[in-house]
């Protein structure tokens, strides 16, 4: 979704004013003080964090605008943290949304505004996310736990129903921002008042600066219990309040429900990524995880050098939004482990050639649209793609520097290494079954070398190796043998800064050889290394790049490798509850009829079991942000993907999308 920067200046006082909306971001007396009373003082924050219970606690609000509203309330978690180190609640969750962010200068500025939190406002400046519409998650260390800031670019009245609302409810506190009514009466709606009571947790209070009489009435009429307070300056009034018992909220579709567990100890079948992105999820939550595995990053996690860029396409659909959202959260989530230095890697930038008249086409359309932000993705003409890649690239291109390659072996071990104490990883464990016993409520593994462990919820990452397990033979999978040639470093190219992508890609060299794939073979599970395959990658490369005179140089001596990816026929990864398939197809068997009138019950999933597979080949990218979710939901916490994402991920799609078909019968 394109989304589009504010406007501003800055007005005698020094405070950001809003063009469109002809209003300040915060008071011109002291915008500080008034957060601070406003919103933490009247929603008796942090009173409330020394009396919870909870290990997480989720601040909503609407309109981000500057980020001082939560640079306040992040300050004052860390106070949290400090005084009270004891204390269950590790983990504050702000989820904010904004229809008009500023732009980084803007927002730099802005800031330099309060240098009493220069400390947090240079952390959010460094995380600030790319402007694409969706959900960024920024992770902030504190002492003993994180801070969750959740961006949700857009429309708010387009993203709250969006968001997914456990079966407690979501919010703990709502900070009812943004404009003045009277200047921004679109976001004042009765409809936003709705969905705050629906997304509500029990007890959950609010806090306005306002005291409009429609806002006090339609916040009424939403079940919250308003009050009248004393304002902040020379404003008399604002508006203050709880909610005691939530409504029933508006019942999302439940064959796509998403459920939390209870269980603390995590047991992972896999070696690659998404087990490694996954365990270093959870074990940053306080989880004890047991990772089970033949070998680590020995599949198709175990390349020298991997692609690391979203897959853009010219409409904003929802395999990009994810993949965009997917890479700048990857891109922050790798920094801690790649400021080891023992995961080699360049964020050397990628560029995506238009090597034919019908891409060139292409790429202009996506660039005229103006879906993706431009510091995201750019496009380039030949001189440009030339100076950029450093050899001879004769047609246009568009060019993601943030982009580049990563050693995606290095990396599973780094994250994995990351995890401490609280990982405990088991080698040269092949599954042979997998069986549930009811009355313990436990799930027992057995492994070929005879071996049994047992637990409560397991997470089978087991990437192409899924293919092996009967409990997958109901679901459509695919794999995919890729094979990548690492072929010398030559004159002609070995000059080459960037990676280049087309029908096939090719890296910058490391320790002398580049990268150069892959071939796409389906249902083919051999990994050995075939010279027709070898050939096929280089007339590839020579082929799509026929006008580079450099393409004539590109050879091979034999050093390559294949390994299996693993995808589904949408070509979109599994992530969440094993479904149990036969009751689902029994308790969603009238979908077709489309009555709206039928009570369908919560997906029937198998007990404890999650699945975690299918990223394809652009795991390096979605894997982290997939991982953040899983662990997220697993924990009950807020989940950092819309609903429409989730519904398209869930392990079930399939079994929804065939009773939501008119069934065939015989006189058809």
């Amino acid at each position: 979704m394109a989304i589009e920067t504010a406007q501003i200046h800055f007005n005698q006082q020094g405070t950001p004013v809003a063009e469109a909306f002809d209003d300040v971001y915060f008071s011109n007396a002291d915008g500080l003080a008034e957060t601070h009373y406003v919103f933490l003082h009247n929603n008796q924050l942090p009173a409330r964090w020394q009396q919870t219970e909870s290990g997480h606690f989720v601040i909503a609000e609407t309109g981000f605008g500057t980020g001082l509203n939560f640079l306040a309330s992040f300050a004052a978690f860390v106070d949290f943290r400090r005084q009270q180190p004891q204390s269950p609640l590790t983990r504050l969750f702000f989820i904010s949304t904004e229809k008009f962010p500023l732009s980084r200068e803007d927002l730099t500025r802005a800031l330099a505004h309060w240098p009493q939190l220069s400390d947090y406002s240079k952390q959010l400046i460094l995380a600030y996310p790319y402007l694409s519409g969706g959900c960024h998650r920024l992770r902030f260390d504190v002492p003993g736990g994180e801070v969750m800031l959740d961006l949700w670019l857009g429309d708010l009245h387009d993203l709250l129903p969006q968001w997914h609302r456990p079966e407690q409810g979501l919010v703990d506190a709502w900070f009812l921002d943004g404009f003045a009514p009277s200047k921004n009466p679109d976001m004042w709606t009765d409809a936003l008042f709705t969905q705050m009571a629906s997304l509500a947790r029990p007890d959950c209070t609010f806090a306005t600066f306002t005291a409009a009489g429609f806002v006090k009435r339609g916040l009424q009429q939403a079940g919250f219990k308003v009050e009248k307070r004393k304002g902040f300056g020379h404003k008399r009034d604002m508006l203050a309040g709880h909610l005691a018992t939530p409504p029933k909220a508006a019942t999302q579709a439940p064959w796509f429900k998403r459920r939390a567990s209870p269980a603390k100890t995590i047991a992972i079948v896999g070696g690659g990524l998404a087990a490694a992105t996954l365990s270093y999820a959870l074990c940053r939550r306080g989880y004890q995880v047991n990772l089970y595995s033949q070998g680590i990053a020995d599949g198709a996690s175990g390349n020298r050098q991997g692609g690391f860029y979203p897959q853009l396409h010219v409409d904003d659909n929802l395999a990009s939004r994810l993949l965009a959202l997917a890479f700048d959260f990857a891109r922050r989530e790798y920094q801690p482990v790649l400021a080891t230095k023992t995961v080699p890697h360049d964020f050397c930038g990628v560029l995506q050639i238009a090597f034919t008249p019908a891409l060139q086409e292409k790429q202009q359309k996506l660039a005229a649209k103006g879906h993706w932000p431009a510091d995201l993705i750019t496009p380039l003409d030949a001189q440009q793609a030339t100076e950029l890649a450093n050899i001879a690239i004769p047609y246009p291109a568009l060019h993601m520097a943030g982009g580049g390659w990563i050693n995606p072996q290095a990396l599973t071990q780094a994250l994995l290494a990351a995890c401490g104490n609280a990982l405990n990883v088991q080698k040269g464990k092949q599954l042979q079954e997998l069986h549930y016993d009811v009355d313990a409520k436990r799930w027992q593994l057995t492994w070929q070398d005879g071996g049994e462990d047992i637990h409560p919820v397991v997470v089978m990452a087991t990437g192409a190796e899924s293919v092996n397990l009967p409990l997958f033979d109901v679901l459509p999978l695919r794999p995919v043998r890729g094979q990548v040639e690492h072929i010398p470093s030559q004159a002609a190219y070995g000059e080459l800064k960037t990676v280049l992508c087309h029908k096939g890609y090719m890296t910058p060299a490391f320790e002398g050889r580049h990268a150069l794939g892959s071939t796409y073979v389906k249902m083919d599970m051999s990994c050995e290394h075939r010279e027709s395959e070898a050939e096929q990658n280089l007339n590839t490369h020579r082929q799509a790049m026929r006008d580079c005179d450099w393409t004539q140089s590109l050879k091979t001596d034999g050093q390559g490798r294949a390994s299996i990816r693993l995808g589904l026929p949408d070509h979109l990864p599994l992530m969440g509850a094993m479904p149990d398939i036969a009751r689902q197809k029994q308790d969603y068997a009238e979908l077709y009829l489309g009555k709206k009138d039928i009570s369908y019950p919560q997906a029937c999933d198998l007990p404890g079991l999650y699945l975690f597979v299918g990223l394809g080949s652009r795991g390096l990218c979605s894997a982290p942000l997939l991982a953040e979710t899983l662990a997220s939901q697993l924990t009950g916490e807020p989940l950092p993907l819309d609903n429409s994402i989730l519904a398209a991920l869930s392990p079930n799609r399939f079994v929804v999308r065939d009773c939501q078909r008119k069934p065939v019968t015989d006189n058809q």
